[in-house]
């Protein structure tokens, strides 16, 4: 006898916490995103030398702010917190 597959989780509405103005706004509107999607909020941290102290502590900082938005923004709501993702270099003009 063949049994399904588990149903995959939906997918999540991500924002990457970054040390940068404004993070309150974008974890305010990601998390609206995904309570009318019925998806799940996640909260990434972007991938920091381990030897930066200063700047691991305002990502933390920042995460310990977006956790605060979201539960605010929309009690209920499935949070995730991610591993660090490296993201991409901007792109120079040749």
């Amino acid at each position: 006898m063949e049994h399904a597959p588990a149903p995959r989780p939906p997918d999540t509405v991500r924002v990457v916490v970054e040390d940068v103005p404004g993070i309150g706004e974008r974890v305010r509107e990601a998390a609206r995103r995904a309570r009318e999607s019925d998806r799940a909020l996640e909260l990434v941290e972007p991938a920091l030398p381990a030897c930066d102290h200063a700047a691991r502590a305002r990502v933390i900082r920042r995460m310990d702010e977006a956790l605060d938005v979201a539960r605010r923004v929309a009690p209920g709501l499935p949070v995730r917190v991610s591993a660090p993702i490296e993201l991409p270099s901007p792109r120079h003009p040749s």
